[in-house]
């Protein structure tokens, strides 16, 4: 025990002994005497204690009520996460709309816009269901595009829905030409497995020919189902074959992701007469036209 606390103890226990032997008043006395002299310190401890107290309940409080909070503060983070996520979502698909739109507003074909509504795992490479049919303008074989190049050509139709023959299969044959040569050949996937985008294969070209690898593929328009100039995709490499060389080309399509698309009417798009050309162009009534035609009613 520290001297300072031994000699505390030692008068307290003297002044014990004394109020003892003392008589009721003379202990009443020398109590309140006590009293008078230790009630600053009292004062004090009573503040100090509670300091502590209200300093405790501050930063610890009830460790219930903080684990409480504690997980509605974690919820509330996820809510804004996803919120985030959300709104990050819908601002790149405005984006791709907005797109799309400059590009359809700018083509030189009629162009119906589709979503793509429906793909499976199996045949994911092969062919897409998207929302436009044949009561919404659409027939078979119609060029599938997107803003960045095709993407297949149409297939069986019902009223408003289609299926898309992807370029990546076997069965959507395009006539292309390599840019800067004068190769030309035909393109077309290769149906294997589904883990796996296909390549696309350019055949039919010369041996031997000066491919540059990462030259663009286009469309060149013969055969009548797709119209020229269509991107395709870029050379990957080139081999020689037994009788003919060919072409591995990289579709510049990204067909994982996509959404929208275009269905190409072949006949371009052309503005409206305006009305004063066609009353020029209509027969005037007591003209050699107008007469030959008048005896036909007849």
């Amino acid at each position: 025990m520290k001297p300072l606390n031994l000699i505390a103890l030692l008068a307290f226990l003297a002044i014990a002994v004394a109020m003892l032997m003392l008589n009721k008043t003379r202990s009443r006395e020398l109590q309140d005497k006590v009293m008078t002299v230790f009630s600053p310190f009292i004062h004090a401890s009573a503040s100090v204690d509670k300091e502590v107290q209200h300093n405790s309940s501050a930063f610890t409080g009830d460790p219930v009520q903080v684990q409480r909070d504690n997980e509605k503060l974690q919820i509330e983070v996820q809510r804004l996460r996803i919120v985030t996520k959300r709104y990050d979502e819908l601002m790149e698909e405005n984006s791709k709309l907005r797109q799309q739109l400059d590009y359809k507003q700018g083509s030189p074909f009629n162009l119906t816009a589709a979503r793509v509504v429906k793909r499976s795992a199996g045949t994911w490479w092969n062919t897409l269901i998207i929302d436009k049919g044949s009561l919404d303008g659409l027939g078979t074989d119609s060029p599938v595009i997107t803003d960045v190049g095709l993407v297949g050509k149409t297939g069986k139709l019902s009223p408003h829905m289609a299926e898309v023959i992807l370029l990546t299969d076997e069965l959507c044959r395009v006539s292309a030409y390599i840019e800067g040569t004068r190769e030309k050949g035909i393109l077309a996937g290769e149906r294997g497995g589904t883990d796996l985008r296909p390549d696309l294969r350019l055949r039919f070209l010369s041996r031997n020919a000066a491919v540059n690898v990462g030259a663009n593929v286009y469309s060149s328009g013969d055969g009548g189902v797709f119209p020229p100039g269509l991107h395709l995709g870029k050379v990957k490499r080139f081999e020689n074959r037994e009788i003919s060389g060919e072409a591995v080309v990289e579709p510049v399509v990204d067909f994982e992701s996509l959404d929208h698309v275009f269905v190409i009417e072949m006949q371009k798009a052309e503005p409206a007469p305006a009305a004063e050309a066609i009353q020029k162009a209509e027969p005037v009534n007591g003209g050699s036209g107008g007469k030959g035609k008048g005896k036909g009613r007849k």
